[in-house]
């Protein structure tokens, strides 16, 4: 079994174990400086190799939801488990251990590689999730029984399988890898050997009837769940249109299921059986109308959430186009700007090889018109993109109003037709009760002249009309009430979802205009940082053609640096925007506030911010 270290302590997997093992495995290099820089972040592992360390049971892997190889192989492990939080693994190494029973891996729903070689375990079971499964190991444990392999043919990916050194494969059993090949068709490794057509086919005409029986059992089983996942999802399409459990007689059964009166006077005999039967089928016919209505108005209703995203989509499509075509132009424009910067700063270079200066003058002219012409193109880019993110946002935000009030109405007309239905049902109910009432009160006439006899059942409710009466009206709210119950849930739902749902899509949407008028300004500044850059390449190559006075003079003289970027956004700690077209008020209140920011100059208000490049370039020329 597992290998045992006298120099190690059996213990659990710690912390201090996990980053002791990752510290182990650092990378060498210029990747083990980034790691060493940045530190171990556990929730951003993806290997991970615990061995040969006696480890008795798995533990504090909680934080390490990014794993998807994990080896745990020649320990002390007697249990899986602490594995629930790894639902990304697609590999696992329990070899060498003493491990029991396979359990505890229903979160594990991407493993493909799963290795228990050397264990104690006698069966396979609890494997049911691992749908992905394609290499298995389960060679030297105690599996007895060979039939154990059927249980593998649900796994439809696997292709390679160990189970050499188990009793089902030593106790005599010579033909278990003909065994092996015929149950399971779909295996193409064997042992790690290949298996081939030709053994496959005699494998198969080996078993030719047992396999017969198992695949005919096979397709039952199949086609009961097919039946069952079948009625799953249409039970869920019920159910999102608020009529689940009306497709039946479900709720007038469920009128009856508590009144133990009712079910008593019908043994009074044909007449009650009669008023009972002629109530059923009037009140499931009404039942059935309402159903087919509540799943005509689903489907109403998906059609308007259909145009509804293709509306938007549409919209956001074109936006997205825009403001590619646009972005586009803007970065040529700073690429032709950028190769005259370029140019200027080799001319430079070039007199300073030579040692001339006469040509500075020039140069200082020729940056001032490129500094000016970027910080336009950044402002006016700025101004367009912010522009169209705002008309975007005005139009969703109108789409959305209309869509709101589509779906409001929609509710409302199914909820008039639903309460409608279900006055139909009471209505049909009170009548059931006063026929059911003379009835009964008819056969209490005739208890008391002795023409009839009393069952049992009907003792209590039969002492006189007052009990009689208690009886009927009793049985009658019971019915009324379960009627009121469905409609009140249906009516509550429904009126919860649609809103819910509208808030959904609005608080969407401002997440998604925050999250674009975030990008355009990141955009933004990274083109600033990158002319910010280039521009002190020049000017430092310009300031070294002054005489070394002169140089001191405009280093003393140069201001720190502002933004070439319109910044009319407030900001908080996180540098996010706080713009009104963020916030979640009326579509007024937001244009008034982004237009205040894209025309500071009618409002009086944010100035263009000076350059810091210009004022060096002042600088320059006052020298």
């Amino acid at each position: 079994m597992s290998i045992i270290h006298e120099d190690l302590e059996p213990g659990v997997i710690d912390t201090t174990m996990i980053m002791k093992a990752l510290e182990e495995e650092r990378p060498a290099g210029e990747e083990g400086r980034l790691v060493d820089e940045e530190g171990i972040v556990l929730q951003e592992i993806i290997r991970l190799r615990l061995e040969f360390l006696n480890i008795l049971k798995i533990d504090h892997l909680w934080m390490m939801t990014s794993l998807v190889k994990l080896h745990l192989g020649n320990n002390m492990i007697e249990k899986i488990e602490g594995l629930s939080f790894l639902a990304n693994l697609k590999e696992l190494d329990l070899s060498f251990n003493n491990i029991e029973i396979i359990e505890n891996l229903e979160v594990l729903v991407k493993l493909e590689v799963l290795t228990l070689f050397e264990n104690r375990i006698s069966k396979l079971e609890n494997m049911e999730t691992l749908v992905n499964l394609m290499i298995f190991s389960i060679g030297n444990n105690q599996i007895e029984d060979r039939n154990d392999v059927i249980y593998l043919r649900q796994f439809s990916h696997l292709y390679s399988l160990n189970m050499a050194g188990n009793p089902c494969v030593c106790n005599g059993n010579r033909d278990f890898r003909v065994y092996i090949c015929a149950f399971l068709p779909k295996l193409t490794y064997y042992e790690y050997r290949i298996i081939s057509a030709e053994e496959r086919a005699i494998a198969e005409g080996s078993y030719k009837d047992i396999l017969q029986q198992l695949e005919e059992t096979e397709e039952k089983k199949r086609q009961t769940r097919e039946d069952a996942e079948a009625r799953t999802m249409e039970l869920a399409r019920h159910t999102e249109a608020f009529v689940e459990n009306l497709d039946g007689d479900q709720l007038f059964s469920a009128m009856f299921t508590n009144d133990t009166d009712s079910k008593a006077l019908f043994t009074m005999g044909d007449v009650a059986t009669d008023v009972y039967n002629k109530f059923h089928d009037e009140a499931m016919n009404v039942i059935r109308q309402l159903f087919k209505v509540g799943l005509e108005q689903h489907e109403i209703r998906q059609e308007e959430i259909r145009q509804y995203y293709q509306c938007v989509d549409a919209a956001k499509e074109m936006n997205t186009v825009s403001c590619q075509q646009y972005t586009e132009n803007f970065l040529e424009r700073k690429a032709e700007i950028f190769l005259k910067i370029r140019n200027i700063l080799k001319s430079i270079q070039d007199l300073l090889d030579m040692e001339e200066s006469a040509a500075q003058v020039e140069y200082v002219a020729r940056v001032q018109i490129l500094s000016d012409q970027f910080n336009k193109e950044c402002q006016t880019a700025w101004y367009e993109l912010m522009a169209q993110e705002l008309t975007l946002y005005e139009q969703l935000e109108e789409v959305n109003g209309s869509f709101q009030q589509n779906m409001t109405n929609l509710v409302s007309a199914f909820i008039k037709a639903a309460q409608s239905f279900f006055v139909q049902i009471r209505n049909l109910e009170a009548s059931y009760s006063e026929e059911l009432s003379e009835v009964a009160h008819a056969y209490l006439t005739n208890l008391n002249a002795g023409t009839v006899l009393a069952v049992p059942e009907l003792k209590q409710i039969m002492l006189n009309k007052e009990s009689l009466n208690s009886a009927i009206t009793q049985s009658h709210d019971t019915h009324i009430q379960t009627i009121d119950s469905r409609e009140d849930e249906l009516v509550t739902r429904i009126r919860k979802w649609v809103e819910s749902y509208c808030d959904q899509i609005a608080t969407g949407e401002v997440q998604r205009s925050r999250q674009r008028v975030i990008e355009i300004n990141h955009f933004l500044d990274i083109q600033r940082e990158q002319f910010e850059d280039l521009q002190t390449l020049l000017l430092n190559a310009m300031a070294s053609l002054l005489p070394s006075e002169e140089q001191h003079s405009e280093t003393e003289q140069k201001p720190e640096p502002q933004t070439a970027v319109p910044q009319p956004l407030a900001r908080d700690s996180k540098d996010a925007p706080t713009n009104a077209v963020l916030s979640k008020t009326s579509t007024t209140d937001a244009t008034a506030d982004v237009n205040s920011a894209v025309e500071p100059e009618t409002k009086g208000e944010n100035k263009k911010p000076a350059d810091w490049t210009v004022n060096k370039i002042s600088a320059l020329q006052k020298v």
